[in-house]
């Protein structure tokens, strides 16, 4: 079944809003005497993208119309996304545990 544009934005938001891990490779090649391209160094670096508050005043914006996030602090934005963290560490495929 073919996933919604909003399903598709829901699920990339709720990833930004947990933080995720990034593999990045960079390859250096050279050049050899018939012209043929050799790999010499390949290098692997793993980041990790912090989780955003961002990410959560939107989900709780689209989510919940009860909600009003722009009358929320700073902590309180802060205290709700370490709360949705909670609960996405505790969800598979977006359907929670508890």
């Amino acid at each position: 079944m073919k996933e919604s544009v909003k399903d598709l934005l829901v699920k990339i938001l709720l990833k930004k809003a947990k933080g995720y891990v990034v593999k990045e490779t960079t390859d250096e090649y050279t050049v050899d005497a018939d012209g043929e391209k050799k790999l010499i160094k390949s290098k692997v670096v793993t980041k990790r993208a912090p989780p955003d508050v961002t990410a959560c005043k939107i989900l709780l914006e689209t989510e919940s119309d009860d909600v009003d996030v722009t009358e929320m602090t700073d902590e309180q934005l802060r205290a709700e996304r370490d709360r949705l963290i909670g609960l996405l560490a505790n969800c598979t495929d977006g359907n929670s545990t508890e």
